[in-house]
């Protein structure tokens, strides 16, 4: 039974019994954008294409993995606690009429 290699820039098919130490090449790094630039943290090849960037070859060598890597979540920890203080009270003070500012001037 053939498994799906999770293992970033591989998504081949293999077989379990057959997994060789070389038969993965894959990115052990994250992908980076920057600008218009893509590419790996674990290698220097940068494009501006996603279509290239995706059939960038791996660069380290490895056993194929079948272990699904964990979705990163969104959301992250929801807190019951408040991000800011509550604000207890608020002073607005609006702008000075121009001839309140020409009293207000000194001579």
């Amino acid at each position: 039974m053939a498994l799906l290699c999770y293992n970033k820039g591989c998504g081949q098919r293999f077989d379990p019994e057959h997994n060789a130490e070389d038969s993965c090449l894959y990115h052990p790094g994250v992908p980076i954008f920057h600008d218009a630039l893509k590419g790996w943290s674990c290698c220097k090849k940068r494009t501006t294409d996603f279509s290239e960037f995706l059939s960038i070859k791996g660069c380290t060598k490895g056993f194929h993995s079948k272990e699904k890597p964990p979705e990163p979540s969104s959301q992250g920890k929801i807190s019951d606690e408040p991000k800011a203080k509550p604000v207890k009270e608020l002073i607005v003070q609006g702008p000075k009429s121009a001839e309140k500012m020409l009293r207000e001037r000194p001579r």
